[in-house]
């Protein structure tokens, strides 16, 4: 199967412009399930930066998940701040939490993106202060509603800056699963620690820049262990061995390709490393990978 790329600014900056969501129906996979949940939490309407409510709605009934509740920061209003959406498969007892990712046209995202200074966590360790800050606005509401659903197997996602919000509500109340795309360093060892044994699918798209800052070192930070799935330059998902030489020789080759193929057109991103980040670059191969 030829897997599809996308190197549109389009895609990149604004994932459900163009986007058309379970175009196969409803996967049998959680993975395919969650990824385009994930991207599906950048549905908002054309006036502001609030949830497009009726078009999630509408396609999560299409799949099957007949209950949908919101949360948005109420601080802003033009809608900016954090989002989240909870939706409920009753028939079949599943429950998603996903997480939108950085707008890039939403002041308040960008700021929460760049405050990277550690600060202590309330579950322990130390954290990415902007993540933490865009996840607690709405934690609350998400706490209250997580609270009645108990007996539902509870799958926790987001991409980029959603991810990193996913990666600590994990840390507050535990899911069955957490599975990220795109995902920033978000906490230092000893937030990590707190993870341990959680079942954690990690994606990265081959040469996505998010998913190598904040940078480790001087700061502490490092990422949660888990399944870790590699993404190639050919858009093959493969699991990740972090020793594994390959890696670098594919991400160079993968540069390069770009370069010749796309860096120059109109409308295209010039840099692999953000291209690699739009979120239809995760959900085309791991919807392939994993029906």
């Amino acid at each position: 199967m030829v897997v599809p790329y996308s190197a549109k600014k389009d895609d990149l900056y604004y994932p459900a412009k163009n986007a058309v969501f379970f175009p196969g129906g409803r996967p049998q996979s959680d993975a395919a399930l969650v990824v385009e949940m994930a991207r599906l939490a950048y549905c908002q309407l054309a006036t502001s930066f609030s949830f497009d409510q009726d078009r999630i709605r509408k396609v999560l009934e299409g799949i099957r998940f007949a209950d949908c509740e919101f949360f948005e920061a109420e601080a802003q209003p033009d809608g900016g701040g954090s989002h989240g959406f909870l939706a409920l498969d009753s028939i079949n007892r599943l429950a998603i939490l996903a997480f939108r990712g950085t707008d890039k046209d939403d002041f308040s995202d960008l700021a929460d993106d760049f405050n990277a200074l550690p600060q202590p966590w309330r579950a322990g360790g130390k954290v990415h202060s902007g993540f933490a800050g865009a996840l607690l606005e709405i934690w609350p509401a998400v706490e209250g509603s997580l609270q009645p659903i108990g007996e539902y197997r509870l799958l926790f996602t987001g991409h980029s800056l959603g991810a990193a919000m996913a990666t600590l509500a994990a840390s507050l109340q535990r899911p069955k699963s957490l599975f990220t795309f795109g995902s920033p360093r978000v906490g230092n060892q000893a937030f990590v620690d707190l993870l341990k044994g959680l079942d954690n699918h990690r994606y990265v798209d081959c040469c996505d820049l998010v998913a190598r800052v904040p940078p480790e070192g001087a700061l502490g930070y490092t990422h949660v262990p888990g399944d870790i799935y590699y993404i190639d330059r050919n858009r093959a998902v493969r699991q990740l061995d972090p020793d594994d030489a390959s890696i670098g020789r594919d991400q160079i080759e993968a540069e390069e390709d770009y370069v010749k193929n796309y860096s120059w057109r109109i409308g295209d991103v010039a840099l692999r490393p953000l291209a690699d980040h739009a979120p239809v670059n995760y959900v085309w191969p791991v919807t392939a990978a994993t029906p």
